[in-house]
């Protein structure tokens, strides 16, 4: 199981980075136990889901290989995810330190904190890799009748294939189509935050919202949906090129952490994190 393998390899590499440091005669935590063990629940999540893949890979089949892919694709970002709420809290728990200490401290942590994003950014490529090669699978078939007997005859009533009527393709929804949907959308999964507006309000709002996201670079259903309800939830000035929040900041705008889509994604599963942690959104 040549993913799974990899995370975990990777891991006890990682594992192998100092975990604090001696400033001024004093040991200082890079990692603290809760973050540790944070980051070794994730890991332990992440391994579980490619050995998933691992199996449909070596079968060549899956039950839900779209399904599969999807969930290897979302959870690729989640140790970038974690280590981003990792930093508030670090700067939470370190901001009594004199300038000095904390020069010294960077540079001392310098060596764990680099691996530690090697370690993501490795882990990232490993599940969009396997989410790739997974999407490819063919679908397995439970309870499949088996397949008459070959009788050299062929019975007047069964159509021929090229007879058959083929179904038509399935469409997929446009940005457009998603806009339109944002209301009842939203009602369904944010339903105390939205119970204020009516219908037309409502759609008004979330319209609005979606062309601010679509201002700011998003290009997917799925980004313009979770911006619409990040900002209906913490207002429009939390995700925004301009943002004054720090962490938010730290994501949106930059670049190195893949396109605005990405970012977005990314920013809702460090809010999820950042809830997970108790740190302030």
């Amino acid at each position: 199981m040549a993913f799974a393998n990899r995370i975990s390899d990777l891991a006890r590499t990682l594992a192998q980075y100092p975990t604090f440091v001696t400033v001024m005669d004093n040991k200082v935590d890079v990692r603290t136990k809760e973050q540790l063990g944070t980051l070794s629940a994730e890991t332990a999540k992440l391994e579980a889901l490619a050995a998933e893949g691992d199996t449909a890979i070596v079968n060549g089949t899956c039950t839900d290989p779209a399904g599969l892919s999807s969930r290897l694709s979302f959870n690729a970002s989640q140790i970038s995810s974690l280590l981003t709420a990792f930093a508030a809290q670090d700067s939470e728990r370190l901001k009594s330190m004199s300038i000095i200490s904390k020069q010294k401290f960077d540079g001392y942590a310098k060596n764990r904190l680099g691996a530690e994003k090697r370690f993501s950014d490795e882990v990232s490529t490993l599940l969009t890799q396997e989410a790739k090669a997974v999407a490819g699978l063919a679908k397995s078939e439970s309870g499949k009748p088996d397949a008459k007997p070959d009788t050299g005859t062929e019975s007047p009533s069964t159509p021929k294939p090229e007879d058959r009527v083929k179904p038509p393709p399935s469409k997929i929804p446009s940005v457009q189509d998603t806009i339109s949907a944002l209301p009842g959308y939203l009602r369904a999964t944010i339903p105390e935050i939205v119970k204020k507006y009516d219908d037309a309000a409502l759609s008004t709002q979330s319209k609005s919202y979606a062309d601010a996201a679509i201002k700011l670079g998003a290009n997917s259903s799925a980004a313009v949906r979770i911006y619409v309800v990040l900002v209906f939830t913490f207002g429009p000035d939390f995700l925004s090129s301009t943002t004054k929040i720090g962490w938010v900041n730290d994501i949106i705008n930059n670049p190195q952490l893949g396109t605005i889509d990405q970012r977005i994604l990314i920013l809702r599963n460090a809010v999820e994190m950042r809830r997970k942690l108790d740190l302030p959104i």
